[in-house]
């Protein structure tokens, strides 16, 4: 009995949804803080501001799936605890360090998570799956039959994991060694470079998997099967 090729589940899930993730997410609070700023507020309430969106978000992703996991709920106490230290202090860098510990743990998390065998890539490609429920059950088969589907989503846990934990460490060093103008600028672009490249391995990694898993199996193992 032969095994179904890692890339034979969820083969409907459209990865341009990544992308879609990564505009609203970083690009959108960018947009809030450049738009109040040439509206004449201050760094400190056009970042405020910034921030506001980006909670936002956070609450309408968790309206929107009709569930608040503990990652969603922890992102927003820290959202809430960055802007009463920033209003407490009037430093908005607070503000941006928020968003690089929060970039930190979540780097941690996809570590922990790839560690325990239980990879948040495959939370991500459920939510990807969100409106197809033949997609989502397919990836929970995928993840019961198939070795190299796990272990190809552990990869991709590692991935994200380094990848988020190297990031926020290169924002932080910007954000107190620069102006604030430029490190909210600077910040994003590391951050949409960073996702980019994650994005694109992802992507590439998992064209692969499918385009094994429609190529035809040998004679000998169709005999087997």
């Amino acid at each position: 009995m032969t095994e179904t090729p890692a890339g034979a589940y969820g083969q409907r899930i459209k990865l341009s949804g990544l992308v879609a993730m990564l505009a609203w997410d970083v690009g959108l609070p960018l947009v809030a803080y450049y738009v109040a700023r040439a509206a004449g507020q201050s760094a400190f309430w056009s970042l405020m501001a910034a921030t506001i969106i980006a909670g936002l978000r956070v609450v309408w992703g968790a309206w929107r799936h009709k569930h608040v996991d503990a990652f969603s709920a922890f992102m927003m106490t820290l959202f809430a605890l960055g802007m009463v230290l920033s209003a407490i202090t009037g430093d908005p860098r607070w503000l941006l360090v928020k968003g690089c510990v929060v970039t930190a743990i979540a780097g941690l998390i996809f570590l922990g998570s790839a560690a325990l065998k239980r990879p948040l890539t495959l939370t991500v490609g459920k939510r990807l799956a969100a409106k197809d429920p033949g997609s989502r059950a397919e990836l929970d088969q995928g993840w019961r039959e198939s070795a190299d589907f796990r272990a190809g989503f552990i990869r991709l846990a590692l991935l994200w994991g380094f990848g988020l934990v190297l990031e926020s460490v290169l924002r932080l060093g910007i954000i107190y060694t620069t102006s604030l103008d430029f490190s909210v600028a600077a910040s994003a672009v590391i951050q949409i470079l960073a996702y980019a490249v994650m994005i694109a391995i992802t992507i590439r990694n998992v064209k692969a998997m499918r385009a094994l898993a429609d190529r035809p199996a040998p004679l000998e193992m169709r005999g087997e099967s």
